[in-house]
C-alpha cells in the first residue's frame, strides 16, 4: 500500500511539501549541520538526503524511484562511501556524450531524394540511440529500460528533479530570510 506523499504528482505542491518534509527529516538525521563535518562529509549528506527525498516522495511507481531507493540503501550498507547518484553526477564523460551529441553536425550530402530519405532514416536512428545511451547513463536504473519506457521515466525524472530543486530553494529562502522583529520582541 502506498503512502499519502506518493501519490502527489511530481509538481504538484503537495509532492514539493512531501520532498521539503522529508528532506528536512533527512538533514537532521545525517547531522549535515553539525560543525564537526567537513565539507566533502556534508555535501554527500545533503547529496543522500536530497535522493532520498525524492525518492521518498514519488513512490515506488516509477522506475527511477525504486532504482534510486535501492543505489541508497546500498550506499548506507558501505560507511564512508559516496552515493552512486553524486560519483556519476559529476562524471565528465557523460558531460561530453551529451556535449557531443548535442553538437555533431552531419555533412554527408546525399545525391538523388530516395538516397536522401534513407540517409537521413539512418543519421535519425543513430542519434536516437547515441541519446538514449546518454539518457540511460543519467536516469536512475535507465540501463534496463528500453527506449519508450526511458523517455516516460526521463520525463518524470525530470520533472521531479525540478519540484526538488523548488522545494530546496524554499528552504534555503526560509533559512536566510531575516528573523521577523515581531517575533523577537514576543519571546522575550
Amino acid at each position: 500500500m502506498s503512502s499519502p506523499s506518493s501519490q502527489a504528482m511530481p509538481g504538484s505542491k503537495k509532492f514539493r511539501h512531501a520532498i521539503l518534509k522529508s528532506l528536512v527529516l533527512g538533514l537532521r538525521k545525517s547531522g549535515a549541520a553539525s560543525r564537526g563535518m567537513g565539507f566533502l562529509e556534508r555535501r554527500s549528506a545533503i547529496r543522500r538526503a536530497a535522493d532520498t527525498a525524492l525518492a521518498t516522495a514519488r513512490g515506488a511507481e516509477p522506475r527511477w524511484s525504486r532504482s534510486l531507493a535501492a543505489e541508497l540503501s546500498q550506499d548506507r550498507r558501505r560507511p564512508g562511501r559516496e552515493s552512486a547518484l553524486s560519483s556519476s553526477d559529476c562524471n565528465p564523460t557523460i558531460r561530453m556524450v551529451c556535449k557531443r551529441i548535442s553538437r555533431r553536425r552531419f555533412r554527408a550530402r546525399p545525391k538523388s531524394k530516395a538516397t536522401a530519405k534513407s540517409s537521413a532514416g539512418v543519421i535519425a536512428r543513430v542519434m536516437v540511440r547515441k541519446r538514449a545511451r546518454a539518457l540511460r547513463e543519467i536516469v536512475p536504473g535507465g540501463r534496463g529500460m528500453d527506449e519508450c519506457t526511458l523517455l516516460g521515466e526521463t520525463l518524470d525524472y525530470a520533472v521531479s528533479l525540478k519540484a526538488q530543486v523548488e522545494a530546496m530553494q524554499l528552504l534555503l529562502r526560509t533559512l536566510q530570510a531575516p528573523k521577523n522583529p515581531m517575533l523577537k520582541h514576543s519571546s522575550e
